[in-house]
């Protein structure tokens, strides 16, 4: 279950890091958009055949990094495992990631050629840091 200090980062503008694993084992870090659902499962909008999408078909673990954007030294990073792509509802998931992160009420940079998916991702691991930004500023 996330905690209030990890929702609060999730809630706000911070994007995310998502960590997947290619065919060869080696790892593969994208920055994303970030959401969570009503059930604590963080929410990743992408394309079918996007290579993190691609990634989490063969290999559903996966790593979070979220940094909030007015205090860096404020950090969670998530361990878990994508329990489900969503295809149905997810351009309205897109547009409201534009909203949240653009203020647009609709992504602006539509491909008709794509399909948008949500990784539905269940945390299993959960790692939750945050250092006073005071203590780091010096005059």
């Amino acid at each position: 279950m996330l905690d209030d200090r990890v929702l609060a980062l999730l809630a706000g503008k911070n994007f995310a890091s998502l960590a997947t694993s290619m065919p060869n084992g080696s790892p593969h870090v994208t920055n994303v958009w970030i959401d969570y659902d009503h059930e604590h499962n963080i929410l990743i909008n992408t394309a079918i055949g996007r290579l993190k999408e691609r990634n989490t078909r063969k290999n559903k673990k996966v790593a979070i990094s979220i940094i909030n954007t007015i205090n860096p030294y404020e950090t969670a990073s998530i361990m878990g495992v994508v329990i489900e792509n969503v295809i149905k509802g997810a351009q309205v998931h897109f547009d409201k990631l534009a909203k949240k992160y653009l203020n647009l009420e609709k992504y602006p940079i539509l491909n008709k050629h794509e399909e948008r998916v949500i990784l539905k991702i269940k945390p299993e691991k959960i790692y939750y840091k945050s250092i006073p930004l005071a203590e780091y500023i010096t005059s």
